[in-house]
């Protein structure tokens, strides 16, 4: 995969060890939500970037995302 196939990681974070929490870019204001258990994708949905996350993801995006992360996992 070259370099311009790559997705660009706006967010990733690790939860209880074994999940993986993600945001992939999708175009400029969007992405794909995503939670793996290792190579296992677990659940995924689409989300919005604020500001485009050109410098990084907004604060409001990143405590979205944990919550999220957290709803999904404790429903498992």
């Amino acid at each position: 995969m070259s370099d311009a196939q790559k997705p660009d990681v706006v967010w990733t974070a690790e939860l209880d060890g074994k999940y993986t929490v993600e945001v992939l870019r999708t175009d400029a204001y969007h992405g794909t939500f995503r939670i793996r258990e290792g190579e296992k994708l677990i659940h995924e949905r689409p989300t919005g970037l604020a500001y485009g996350a050109t410098f990084g993801p907004d604060v409001s995006d990143v405590a979205t995302w944990q919550d999220w992360a957290i709803e999904v996992i404790d429903a498992l």
